[in-house]
């Protein structure tokens, strides 16, 4: 067995998003955007293991993600924005898979120990990378309106998707 992810849903629809009175900024460039997807993840808080010495995480295991998606009213809700958006939400997706291939081999001394590499190995896929690689997706495509960049980032997000052994997007590790 391992320690999976899942995305649920695993394609956004307008149904996904709560509709919000107005703009807002996007805190990661500070311009003003008409949707704002992250996502929210969750992983079983299940007894650890005990392997040898060690101790792991419960196996099987599952990290869900979800998504956490604002779009504002008033805004005209296109294919194009939910594609871009998507790309968003995808980012949680295979960085999620990237963390639970790591923490599927995460060993410590201690179930303190265990914790904190845990949280730590959470934090640095779902919140530093993944945010690195979001705000380089918005600034490379100008938030979507940069087709030509757009249609980079999307193959590359196809081709990560596709391949459960990848673990970098356009050179950005997951």
């Amino acid at each position: 067995m391992a320690i999976t992810s899942v995305a649920k849903p695993q394609t956004l629809s307008w149904d996904d998003f709560d509709v919000a009175p107005d703009r807002i900024l996007d805190p990661g460039d500070g311009t003003l955007v008409d949707a704002f997807t992250r996502f929210d993840f969750d992983l079983q808080d299940l007894p650890a293991r005990k392997i040898g010495h060690e101790f792991a995480l419960a196996d099987p295991n599952v990290i869900t993600i979800t998504p956490n998606a604002q779009v504002f009213a008033n805004v005209l809700q296109t294919d194009g924005l939910l594609s871009h958006e998507q790309l968003h939400y995808d980012v949680g997706i295979v960085t999620a898979r990237a963390l639970a291939k790591e923490l599927t081999h995460m060993r410590a001394p201690t179930l303190a120990a265990l914790k904190t590499a845990i949280r730590d190995c959470c934090h640095l896929h779902l919140k530093t990378r993944a945010g690195l690689i979001q705000r380089r997706y918005d600034k490379d495509t100008n938030h979507g309106a940069i087709a030509q960049y757009q249609k980079v980032w999307k193959n590359s997000m196809a081709g990560c998707l596709s391949n459960d052994r990848a673990d970098h997007l356009l050179g950005w590790w997951l």
